[in-house]
């Protein structure tokens, strides 16, 4: 799934976080055709590292304010809510993987998305959740993150591009207003 850091100065980042980690796939730029090329090859599949992901996000965001370039900052989160890669196993990969590594339980997991969450509040940053979850199997667990963030919740499980961006232009334009 996908992080998108949006700032009022129309500054974008993009952090696609698969596999074991999260990644800055473009660092806080006004480009947007740049973050069209990025979004293009966007890499995915393998494991949902959901709190690596929030975790990049608020640090990609707190170096941004360090700038002094930017306004306030809102995370978008596209996501199914769902986590399956501990933030251990994400900062040090080979530790988590040995085999004697225990694997986190689904509550441990939770407990740090939840954590992150309560932390991008405390920073000021504003979150918007699009949870793309089938809701036949749904946990409801994306719309937990952003109660926890005091953030703004959209579920959109077949969200085109179109869908996505009004998403986040109507919280974008709440965010100024508030």
């Amino acid at each position: 799934m996908l992080f998108t850091i949006v700032v009022e100065s129309f500054i974008v980042s993009i952090i696609p976080f698969r596999g074991d980690s999260a990644e800055v796939l473009l660092p806080p730029s006004r480009s947007i055709a740049m973050a069209r090329k990025r979004l293009e090859r966007l890499p995915c599949g393998g494991g949902s590292p959901l709190a690596h992901g929030l975790t990049t996000a608020v640090r990609v965001g707190l170096n941004a304010e360090k700038s002094g370039d930017v306004g306030r900052i809102m995370i978008v989160a596209i996501t199914d809510g769902r986590a399956n890669i501990s933030l251990k196993r994400s900062n040090d990969p080979e530790a988590a993987a040995a085999s004697d590594a225990p694997k986190p339980t689904s509550q441990e997991l939770k407990d740090e998305i939840i954590e992150v969450a309560a932390k991008i509040y405390k920073t000021g940053m504003s979150l918007l959740v699009i949870d793309t979850e089938n809701k036949f199997v749904s946990t409801g667990f994306a719309k937990e993150i952003a109660r926890v963030a005091q953030g703004k919740y959209y579920y959109l499980p077949n969200a085109s591009d179109a869908v996505v961006s009004l998403a986040t232009r109507e919280a974008l334009a709440a965010l100024k207003s508030s």
